[in-house]
């Protein structure tokens, strides 16, 4: 079955607007699956200086205040996994070495912890965790992706695009805006995948006001064998899910009879695809 949703979005809960539980409500009322992201950490931010401080400290005070209603945010994603909704637990780590990622996981045990490296936390978390990149297209070394050290294995799903913009390559529609911008070249979805990178595409909002699944602004379509968190989170894991930037549209697309998430090989390929947009 297709099933939509925004697995990377924030509010108040650290530096962003809105309750928790509103935007639960919000995420109920249109998505079947959804994250409340919160900001929590960034182990390369820059020395506290008088230029700097006022980003330092907007950033550390989000951490501090993620830290502190940790297990009541997990308590409350974990209650709102009703199979009417699934939520997943998330939490985000910037890096100006290896670029920002949102961490996922299936349990409602998942720990907020602290490491220097996205594989560092899914190893070190205990339990289920993937890591997935975002807004890959900024600068390498500045919050975009650094394909040099991107690892397949923790981050088999990349978010292609979102608020930020889009990133399948330089000449994609929705240009990168944020002031961390210009989108580069070298971080887009197409330049991962000419150094054989394999992975899976991911829309979200990346939305700061709580509105998971703000039109516009990225969404996740997932191919899962039925609505429950287990069977999405396999589906993420097994690649069989697409983005989209707004409409809901619906894609069947098989290459040499091979759907989403499986690998195909030989020198022929036939396509077939059969597409149904939203009216």
């Amino acid at each position: 079955m297709l099933l939509w949703g925004d697995l990377h979005n924030h509010c108040g809960i650290t530096y962003g607007f809105g309750s928790l539980q509103n935007a639960l409500k919000i995420a109920r009322s249109h998505l079947d699956f959804c994250c409340i992201t919160g900001h929590a950490m960034w182990p390369d931010i820059y020395a506290r200086t008088p230029e700097t401080e006022f980003i330092v400290d907007f950033h550390r005070e989000g951490f501090k205040k993620l830290l502190e209603h940790w297990d009541e945010i997990r308590a409350e994603m974990a209650r709102q996994n009703d199979g009417e909704l699934v939520t997943f637990q998330s939490y985000e780590m910037h890096s100006s070495l290896y670029g920002d990622h949102h961490i996922i996981s299936p349990d409602d045990t998942f720990p907020l912890i602290y490491r220097d490296s996205p594989a560092r936390l899914v190893a070190d978390c205990g339990v289920r965790a993937i890591a997935v990149p975002h807004h890959i297209g900024y600068t390498p070394g500045y919050r975009g992706i650094n394909w040099e050290l991107y690892d397949q294995n923790i981050s088999p799903c990349v978010e292609v695009c979102s608020k930020h913009g889009c990133a399948m390559s330089e000449t994609a529609p929705y240009p990168y805006y944020h002031d961390m911008g210009p989108r580069d070249s070298r971080n887009t979805v197409y330049a991962g995948l000419r150094r054989g990178s394999r992975f899976c595409f991911l829309g979200s909002t990346d939305h700061h006001a709580g509105f998971p699944g703000s039109y516009g602004d990225g969404l996740t379509a997932v191919l899962a064998k039925e609505k429950s968190r287990e069977a999405i989170w396999e589906a993420l894991l097994s690649g069989r899910a697409y983005a989209v930037t707004g409409d809901r549209i619906e894609c069947d697309f098989t290459v040499n009879g091979q759907g989403l998430g499986e690998t195909v090989r030989g020198a022929k390929r036939k396509l077939r695809c059969a597409v149904k947009g939203e009216y």
